[in-house]
């Protein structure tokens, strides 16, 4: 177990900024081809040949679409990249593994609909109708992440941070306006570990969890 009062920064600020959605085509395919379809682009198992065939492919360990839209957390696409998957080996075996702007990509196309054509390109994204956790970026990082949650309306949230070991090492409480809340964080003062945190919001005199991530801090 970590030890109680781990001491490390948090700096918060909180964006409603738009940029334009990833494109399938020219910005997710291309990192399939140059470093997974040589494995993955047959008919059988998963297949990232194409966006049809990601999209129908079945994680057999995670009973679901490697691709849950909007969801990257649940994902087993994400999950089997990024270091630490919860089953079997990371991917590409044996490495060299995706880099962390390439992780990164796949992230958000997720987090925006995992669609084929982006819906939109413009700045005017229509608010979010409901509160929910995207994720943290980059993951794994070195020593600093943003995570980042979508708030429908202005409300008090409260972020806590545990070690692996459901230690709760500290909570933080603020305010975000509707849109997205990016909250960075430099914990560059901490050892090397997979850290858990959850994000809860306090709308309507309720406290409601929106959702728990999992970090690794690599150096």
């Amino acid at each position: 177990m970590f030890r109680s009062y781990i001491a490390f920064i948090i700096t918060i600020t909180i964006t409603a900024t738009a940029t334009a959605q990833i494109d399938y085509s020219s910005d997710i395919q291309p990192i399939f081809n140059a470093e997974c379809t040589s494995c993955h682009g047959s008919s059988g198992g998963v297949n990232l040949s194409s966006y049809s065939a990601l999209m129908s492919s079945n994680g057999n360990n995670y009973g679901s679409s490697v691709v849950v839209a909007g969801d990257p957390e649940s994902s087993g696409l994400v999950d089997k990249i990024e270091a630490n998957p919860q089953f079997g080996n990371r991917m590409p075996t044996n490495g060299p593994y995706l880099s962390t702007d390439d992780i990164n990509t796949i992230r958000q196309w997720i987090s925006e609909g995992a669609n084929e054509v982006p819906t939109s390109n413009t700045i005017d994204k229509q608010l979010p109708s409901s509160f929910r956790l995207i994720g943290n970026y980059p993951n794994p990082f070195n020593p600093s992440t943003n995570i980042e949650f979508e708030m429908s309306e202005p409300a008090q949230y409260t972020i806590s941070i545990y070690s692996i070991h459901g230690q709760l090492l500290m909570e933080e409480i603020g305010f975000a306006n509707s849109g997205v809340a990016s909250i960075p964080i430099d914990m560059q003062y901490n050892p090397s570990g997979v850290y858990l945190y959850q994000i809860s919001i306090f709308d309507n005199g309720t406290t409601k969890v929106i959702g728990t991530g999992r970090m690794t801090l690599i150096k």
